[in-house]
């Protein structure tokens, strides 16, 4: 920075202001020209450490910017930390040296160059992660949903498949096949009653005295019953018929056998 453009830069600053600005100002000077005239590790420090305090002082009171160009890298640093970026002194002169931002040849850096700086090597403040981090987990989180969407399609197209191959049964057919499934068990259940009830009072002569016996025997007969219905596979035609009395006689109910018509009287 020129006298010039460091006098334009502290016209409007108060006093003490003006009078750092110029201490620092003189101090990287004289360590310069020390330097030029003896060119020694410690005048080297000595200049280094002058012109970056000066820097410093210059990016603290918003100077170094020139447009899109900056005139230090603590004018850069001061930037890149108001736009949400993490970044340090110490690790920006590391990368300064490493030559990951490059000034021009006028010892400025460009606002392109810091941009591009910031975007590959440093991460973002809000979400600590660098740009293409988060541009990877966008990718990877689309992917990823991409993936589901494709599976839940071939669920269904596997599932209307099998629909169509009559693998499955609708809920209200099911409905409708358990009720039909269950009158047989009724009408059968009460044929086979009054079939077998001669039957139950002769195992026991006619003696009430052998309810114990009886009971043993329909508890018997029963589980063969039950059995031999479970093991039917045989298809019935069957008749939902309205109850045209109070109460249908016994006599009307058919037996399920194989083949034939069960009349179902629904009340």
């Amino acid at each position: 920075m020129t006298k010039e453009e460091l006098e334009i830069l502290l016209a409007d600053k108060p006093a003490n202001i003006k009078a750092d600005g110029a201490v620092l100002y003189n101090a990287v000077n004289r360590n310069r020209a020390a330097y030029n005239q003896e060119s020694s590790v410690a005048n080297l420090r000595a200049m280094e450490a002058a012109k970056e305090a000066f820097d410093k002082f210059v990016a603290e009171i918003g100077g170094g910017v020139n447009g899109d160009t900056f005139d230090n890298l603590l004018t850069v640093l001061k930037w890149l930390q108001d736009h949400g970026w993490k970044a340090a002194r110490q690790s920006l002169y590391r990368h300064q040296s490493q030559g990951k931002i490059i000034p021009n040849e006028d010892g400025k850096y460009t606002l392109r160059a810091v941009k591009k700086y910031a975007e590959t090597f440093l991460k973002q403040t809000a979400t600590g992660k660098r740009v293409q981090q988060n541009a990877d987990d966008l990718q990877r989180e689309k992917l990823e949903q991409e993936l589901k969407n494709l599976k839940l399609k071939n669920e269904r197209e596997t599932f209307n498949f099998e629909k169509d191959k009559g693998l499955y049964v609708p809920k209200e057919q099911l409905e409708i096949e358990l009720a039909t499934r269950a009158g047989i068990f009724l009408a059968g259940l009460k044929h086979w009653i009054q079939s077998k009830a001669a039957d139950w009072i002769d195992s026991v002569g006619g003696d009430t005295r052998k309810v114990g016996e009886i009971i043993h025997q329909i508890t018997s007969d029963l589980d063969d019953h039950i059995n031999q219905y479970a093991g039917q596979a045989a298809e019935y035609d069957v008749i939902i018929e309205p109850v045209k009395t109070t109460e249908p006689e016994a006599k009307n109910i058919q037996h399920p056998i194989k083949g034939e018509p069960v009349s179902l009287h629904l009340s």
